[in-house]
């Protein structure tokens, strides 16, 4: 059977505008934007979200020219807790976290070497230790199907209080305490406190409640987390109860998924110098934070003498030979991470 003139001619109109659809369709999956969405706990006025992630986001956009962008999503808007964060990450949940090791501390045993007390002298060296850690493989069990793009360590861990004052030692017997992690807490056992294990953001209520007497913490959370409304004495301990540390992870698929163009921007804008400017970022804020209850009367900062340092270190040297056997029954060379950092057990 022919075809009529009318029909062949809208046959060829219809295919070539098939053609043309196919066509645009094409070049709009060519062009798509790649999405990464980048999930934790801080809100957005939260210091490390201001001065880090948002710069990164907005650096990662610019570079691809608008082809690969991060979304941020804080304050756990997309679900879970704070502890489910670098999970959700290995699993593809999200495809990048900012969140603390200490979280889920079983899972970063090695790691939580920079939590031993008075190993480091400040941040800035904390932080150089750990990318000398990772970048020779000692940290990669930890990070199994992950990507680090930012590994850091915070200012000197204090304690601040609501009701009594912390100006020795002796002092923290008795006291409920929060810990970041499971070596603080061991901290605060061997100098007589309880510890109790809590996400930051849950600290609030409990220490406004009285349900705690005050929590081992990083002094930026004292602004960063509104702390300044419920704790009144704040003791700047110095390098004596390690620091916690912070990371920013990516899920390695997400990661292998992106072009070689894409992963070399998020390379380029990765790794120890973007950890380098957290640490910083931190440190400032401490500083500030400190600053800021030291000029409210109604507030009190305490600060441990050089003398009452030395007693506190010299109270807790032995949990380096209690973290080294726990390693050891972990099937991990303890000695020799700590060989990195330049100390020798006896």
């Amino acid at each position: 059977m022919e075809l009529s003139r009318k029909t062949t001619a809208a046959l060829r109109t219809t295919s070539a505008a098939t053609a043309i659809a196919i066509g645009v369709f094409g070049a709009s999956i060519a062009s798509a934007q790649t999405e990464l969405r980048l999930h934790t706990f801080v809100g957005p006025s939260h210091i490390i979200y201001t001065n880090i992630l948002e710069p990164l986001a907005a650096e990662i956009e610019e570079r691809s020219a608008g082809e690969l962008t991060l979304t941020l999503y804080p304050s756990m808007q997309l679900g879970g807790g704070a502890p489910q964060l670098i999970r959700q990450a290995q699993e593809g949940t999200v495809d990048m976290v900012f969140s603390l090791p200490g979280y889920t501390s079983p899972q970063f045993p090695r790691t939580q070497m920079i939590e031993l007390p008075g190993l480091s002298e400040d941040g800035v060296a904390s932080t150089t230790l750990m990318w000398e850690l990772l970048e020779n493989g000692y940290l990669d069990p930890e990070f199994d199907g992950l990507k680090v793009l930012a590994l850091w360590a915070a200012d000197d861990a204090g304690i601040y209080t609501r009701d009594r004052p912390i100006r020795a030692m002796e002092d923290i017997e008795g006291m409920i305490l929060r810990s970041p992690s499971a070596a603080q807490a061991g901290q605060i056992e061997a100098l007589g406190g309880t510890p109790v294990a809590m996400p930051i953001t849950e600290l609030y209520p409990q220490l406004e409640r009285g349900v705690i007497d005050g929590a081992m913490v990083p002094f930026t959370t004292i602004l960063d987390f509104r702390m300044h409304e419920v704790a009144n004495y704040y003791t700047l301990t110095g390098p004596i109860f390690g620091r916690s540390q912070f990371t920013v992870v990516m899920n390695e698929g997400s990661y292998n998924n992106l072009s070689e163009e894409h992963q070399a921007i998020i390379d380029d804008l990765t790794g120890i110098e973007l950890s380098r400017r957290a640490t910083e970022a931190y440190l400032a804020r401490a500083d500030e934070s400190v600053e800021f209850v030291r000029n409210d009367s109604s507030k009190e900062v305490i600060e441990f003498s050089e003398e009452e340092q030395a007693r506190i270190l010299q109270a807790l040297s032995p949990i380096y030979a209690e973290w080294a056997a726990e390693m050891e029954a972990q099937g991990i060379d303890g000695p020799a991470l700590l060989a990195v950092a330049g100390i020798t057990l006896d």
